[in-house]
């Protein structure tokens, strides 16, 4: 890679994973980029702010997300609206209409001058293609003098499929922010996701491999709307049933238009059969719910039940009673719209929007939509392929002229199957994905997958967290969350999965599409030769169970202050938490200053934070029995016996708002050391006199219970992790019975031991090494 030149220091490039935050940069480095180029005069050597996008979709939402942050943004659709000198403002391209030459609906680029501020979002885009190329040397001469941030989550697979060195060279100097797809999901973020593989026999099992897909999709439904109450702390969305394409069109057209469409109607004629033949419907659905993969056909290439496991939910409302009918009943109520049924109906919406609703017989709501680019032509290919298979289903226009493209993205959408191209995956802003098919996918698609991978594992979480309830602080996981926050993805042709899997392993993510478990028995000596006496709390006479601090103390409140904080006070240093320097020879203890916060301080707080702060610190401790009032915070802050607080004094002399928001960190500090102290007080204070020397015996919390077993969770692919485990058990088997000490490797030299040691109650020890084994 060739040395960084000085022109090469103009472009900064930020890759981060869907829905991580990439608009939420954008508008910190504009403000960063404002801010500094008023201290540096940059400002007035720039003529104005552009943002291009890909499309006009994303164009309107990035107006509102900057009018929500309180930025100026508008959209400029000709030549006469731009104003030089205007840095404060924004003005938002789509990058199709820039052109060398002004036209009706295109601008020339080189009207807008060359020293800009640029942003590009979806900045992966134009690295392909004879047009896709000029955009990007479009993009490049309108910040030669200025100064360009992009923004993707794909640059890496953009890249790739480019071939392209000079490209190549460019994002690798470019890319100083590395978030992506791995590190978000490794972090917690977004959804768990699995693979739904495709049978060897997909051929002659393709009407019982999609009603699996159905119930998988139905289940998640019916999960979500029979327990929508529990799933409100975590932002739960209705699920939503999606499949797309790199393209979906007419049958009359390249060959992967011609796959595209035949993708649709191999979709379409399933829907329409499951609402047509109620009989074979139901029969399918008992062999799924009730068979296994042997009965169904449906197993992999290892003779593994695909579906095994995946309907607990469904399997337990059998064992209360529930029939196959009722179920098949309830997937016309809530999946197609209408418990009576009926064949299906495609309805052309009117206009320009591309789009055809999907309805089950005298259905009030659609219950599906195509989304495509030639509507018309796409009906015409299903109907002809309808009456050569003598299909039962209607094709014709609809009596609605108004879109529902935009609303499918609200879990009140009566909408729950979404068919369509890739053109709605840059900047479609839906948190409902739950079940993903992938139809046609070309061989160069890598960002594009990413991309729409990325839009279906996307999570609100536990009071906005963006994490699954695994990685939250949520005091209780409702029952079955996780099969909501789980995103199911299959496909209509192998050969698309073995893409999808190639791509997810180039990210470095674990396929997920099987997962093998192995049971190791967890053993407890019990002969050591003398008793063992451990501390704990003594029984109550009322109940038998132990004093427990939280449930019988008590409760302790935030405000309180006993002697013993004042007698050991709390002590917050705040040096080291700004650059400080010790003159030559001096010593860093004298000169600290020692100070306490004073009313003028106090009324520069936001107590609603300090307390929200607080309740979060709460729940990462578990004190579920701490009370915290905005009142006991006052209290508490005004008075300063129970403190030592070093700063220096200019710190507490605010000039500006970031001396303000110093204040109130150091004030959260306080806050926090404080209830750690008190919390801790109490509880020695409660439960110390209650202690008492107590014989370990078997029926002992702390010991497991008989049959309690280790649980190894491996990826069904790694045959070789499979093999080592089942080894180690036999090993593990063997040495207790001859009972000896022994210390195995079970994957790579140090990832995973298995230890047995005589001095220790649990037999054996596992440990797996950080970053070693998943």
């Amino acid at each position: 890679m060739p040395l960084y030149a000085e022109d090469d220091l103009n472009k900064l490039c930020l890759q981060s994973a869907t829905g991580s935050g990439k608009t939420l940069l954008m508008h910190v480095n504009l403000l960063q980029f404002q801010h500094y180029g008023k201290i540096t005069g940059m400002d007035k050597k720039l003529s104005k702010v552009i943002l291009l996008t890909p499309n006009e979709r994303l164009s309107e939402q990035h107006l509102s997300e900057f009018g929500q942050s309180g930025l100026w943004a508008r959209k400029v659709n000709n030549p006469n609206q731009i104003k030089e000198g205007l840095f404060s403002q924004i003005d938002i391209f789509e990058i199709t209409k820039l052109a060398d030459q002004e036209g009706p609906n295109t601008i020339a680029t080189r009207s807008l001058g060359d020293q800009n501020l640029l942003l590009v979002d979806e900045g992966h885009r134009g690295m392909s293609g004879k047009e896709e190329g000029a955009w990007i040397k479009r993009r490049a001469s309108l910040c030669a003098k200025g100064f360009t941030f992009e923004y993707s989550a794909t640059f890496q697979q953009a890249v790739a499929a480019a071939n392209n060195q000079t490209f190549e060279n460019n994002y690798a100097r470019a890319i100083f922010f590395d978030y992506s797809y791995r590190w978000f999901y490794e972090d917690g973020f977004g959804k768990d996701y699995q693979i739904l593989n495709l049978p060897e026999t997909f051929n002659t099992t393709q009407a019982i491999y999609f009603t699996a897909c159905l119930l998988k999709f139905y289940q998640q439904l019916r999960i979500y709307q029979e327990n929508v109450t529990d799933f409100e702390p975590f932002n739960m969305e209705k699920p939503l049933w999606v499949f797309v394409g790199s393209t979906v069109s007419k049958a009359k057209g390249t060959n992967v238009e011609k796959a595209a469409a035949a993708d649709v109607a191999k979709i379409i004629l399933f829907i329409a059969d499951f609402l047509e033949n109620r009989q074979k419907a139901r029969q399918r659905i008992d062999e799924i719910l009730t068979g296994t993969g042997q009965n169904t056909g449906l197993l992999d290439q290892n003779n593994n039940d695909i579906f095994a496991g995946s309907f607990t939910y469904l399997a337990k409302s059998m064992n209360s009673g529930e029939s196959i009918t009722n179920i098949y009943q309830d997937i016309l109520c809530r999946l197609f719209n209408n418990p009576a049924g009926g064949g299906l109906e495609l309805a052309r919406i009117k206009g320009n929007s591309g789009e055809i609703a999907l309805k089950a017989g005298a259905a009030e709501e659609p219950f599906g939509l195509i989304n495509v680019g030639d509507a018309k032509g796409l009906c015409d290919h299903i109907q002809e392929i309808s009456i050569a298979r003598d299909a039962k289903l209607t094709v014709g226009d609809s009596d609605f002229t108004e879109a529902m493209f935009a609303s499918i993205r609200n879990s009140a959408s009566p909408v729950h199957l979404l068919i369509g191209s890739k053109k709605f995956i840059e900047g479609w802003d839906c948190w409902r994905v739950s079940t993903m098919g992938l139809m046609h996918v070309g061989k160069s698609e890598g960002s594009q997958i990413i991309q729409l991978f990325g839009r279906g594992v996307r999570l609100k979480g536990y009071k906005w967290n963006l994490k699954h309830s695994g990685h939250s602080f949520a005091l209780q996981r409702p029952l079955f969350i996780e099969e909501l926050e789980t995103l199911n993805v299959f496909g209509i042709e192998a050969n698309f999965m073995e893409k999808f899997r190639d791509f997810l392993k180039e990210e470095g993510l674990p396929g997920n599409e099987r997962r093998h478990i192995e049971y190791i028995p967890m053993n407890v000596t019990y002969d050591f030769g003398k008793k063992l006496k451990i501390l704990r709390p003594r029984r109550k006479a009322s109940d038998g169970k132990e004093y427990d601090f939280k449930k019988d103390a008590q409760v302790p409140t935030v405000g309180d202050i006993p002697d013993y904080l004042t007698q050991n006070r709390v002590v917050v240093d705040w040096y080291p938490r700004i650059q400080f320097i010790t003159p030559m020879g001096a010593n860093p203890a004298t000169l600290k200053n020692t100070d306490y916060f004073r009313k003028r301080h106090l009324a520069l707080l936001n107590y609603n934070m300090l307390f929200f702060e607080l309740e979060r610190f709460k729940c990462e401790r578990s004190w579920y029995n701490l009370n915290i009032t905005k009142e006991g915070i006052c209290e508490l802050l005004n008075d300063s016996t129970w403190y030592i607080l070093s700063i220096p004094a200019a710190q507490l002399n605010p000039d500006g708002f970031d001396g303000v928001m110093l204040l109130q960190q150091v004030a959260s500090a306080l806050l926090k050391s404080y209830c750690e102290h008190y919390y801790n007080y109490k509880k020695r204070e409660y439960i110390e006199p209650r202690l008492e020397l107590r014989e370990l015996k078997q029926d002992d919390d702390n010991l497991p219970s008989d049959g309690d077993r280790y649980q190894l969770i491996v990826d069904g692919d790694e045959e070789q992790v499979i093999q080592h485990i089942k080894q180690i058990k036999k090993e593990i088997e063997k040495q207790i019975k001859e009972d000896r000490d022994y210390l195995r490797k079970l994957t790579d030299p140090g990832d995973l031991k298995a230890c047995k040691w005589r001095i220790h109650l649990y037999q054996p020890l596992l440990h797996a090494r950080k970053g070693g084994c998943n």
